[in-house]
């Protein structure tokens, strides 16, 4: 409204708009929070892993794909195909199975090509834009094996004392997380790997107190993202960063689980809500940012009956692979994409707009005053 209307109100209402105006604008500054909108993958799929373009892989209908929020494309294999990582620059690592029917760890760089097994199968977990993967390979006994693929070698990177070990994830660098048991498997526990020339090391994280944990994810900035019992009942989700590990807790059940990290150190993973009749607990999909933790179901735009029950991975640009379901049982790998936030009002542009609206009320004060 024009300055020279405002003469028009009561000289008692004027004062009691502006404060309204600042509470309304404190307050949507005060709520403001993460949006999404739901883009859905391809039939009959779940989600493996999403890079910074946006590109989603998992499995389809039995075979390895790739979706770009358009079109899907098929990455083959002899038998059955799943694809877990994704490079920035497009490379895809999974797993396929060989005609004798053993399933051997992949690398996809336009075609599929096996990169080899040390035992009786293999599975790629993570890739870089190096070409880097990191993965398990079996033994004949069915034990886990970590190895780190790199320069067109598979090797096995040891374990913890056990001799049994699963990697999950790798960084640009080369870094590798995933899991180990200790001597005498009395405990499992979440490592850390990395090489350096002709030095390696690999070491354990610890837990949040409980028997055991586990890594999923790491990013460039060395923060390493999993879950861990922090008692014998109750698991919840780390961030690790500095030495320290940092229970972010969880929606409100017993059980969370951090799946995927981003360079920005958000976190997607599941959470179970304590439900009100005993020992029934109900997941939902979660995004961890800023020191706290989203339902993401709460603050996504989805049609229909689709619940998203877990999240993947998530990119830098804050893109989250994740499982969508209805209540009938059909489930797709799906992209939620963040919808940009309303640039909210800084506390000096508030301020400068109180002294400009409050000048404005004490010149029109004195005018009035003056023609009376």
């Amino acid at each position: 409204m024009p300055i020279h209307h405002l003469r028009q109100l009561p000289r008692l209402l004027l004062p009691q708009l502006l404060l309204l105006c600042v509470l309304l604008a404190c307050a949507r500054a005060a709520f403001a929070q993460p949006a999404y909108v739901l883009v859905f993958g391809p039939e009959n799929s779940s989600p493996g892993a999403i890079n910074r373009a946006g590109s989603l892989v998992g499995q389809a209908s039995g075979e390895a794909f790739l979706w770009d929020g358009g079109a899907t494309v098929g990455l083959g294999g002899m038998g059955g195909s799943a694809a877990f990582g994704i490079s920035n620059n497009g490379l895809i690592t999974g797993a396929a199975d060989r005609p004798d029917g053993s399933s051997h760890a992949f690398l996809f760089d336009g075609s599929l090509r096996d990169i080899g097994q040390l035992g009786v199968a293999s599975s790629g977990a993570g890739v870089n834009r190096a070409g880097q993967v990191a993965g398990t390979w079996v033994d004949e006994a069915g034990e886990n094996h970590a190895f780190l693929y790199s320069g067109g070698v598979m090797r096995d990177i040891g374990n913890l004392g056990a001799n049994s070990a699963r990697a999950t994830a790798i960084s640009e660098r080369g870094e590798v997380v995933g899991s180990s048991f200790l001597e005498g498997f009395t405990s499992l526990q979440a490592f850390f790997y990395y090489a350096s020339g002709n030095i390696s090391s690999i070491a354990a994280l610890g837990t949040l107190g409980g028997p055991s944990s586990w890594a999923n994810a790491i990013n460039n900035n060395l923060q390493i993202a999993g879950a861990s019992y922090i008692d014998d009942d109750t698991l919840h989700a780390f961030l690790y960063e500095g030495g320290v590990m940092r229970d972010i807790g969880s929606l409100g059940g017993a059980f969370t689980e951090a799946r995927g990290i981003n360079d920005v150190g958000w976190v997607v993973g599941y959470s179970t809500y304590a439900d009100d009749v005993p020992g029934i607990d109900f997941a939902s999909a979660f995004l961890y940012r800023d020191g706290a933790m989203f339902d993401l179901n709460l603050i996504v735009e989805r049609p229909g009956l689709w619940s998203i029950l877990d999240a993947y991975d998530i990119n830098e640009a804050g893109q989250i692979a994740a499982t969508a379901c209805t209540d009938f049982g059909d489930c797709r790998a799906v992209r939620l994409d963040p919808i940009p936030a309303v640039p909210e009002p800084r506390p000096a542009a508030l301020l400068l707009a109180g002294l400009v609206l409050g000048g404005a009320w004490s010149g029109l004060r004195r005018r009035t005053r003056r023609k009376s």
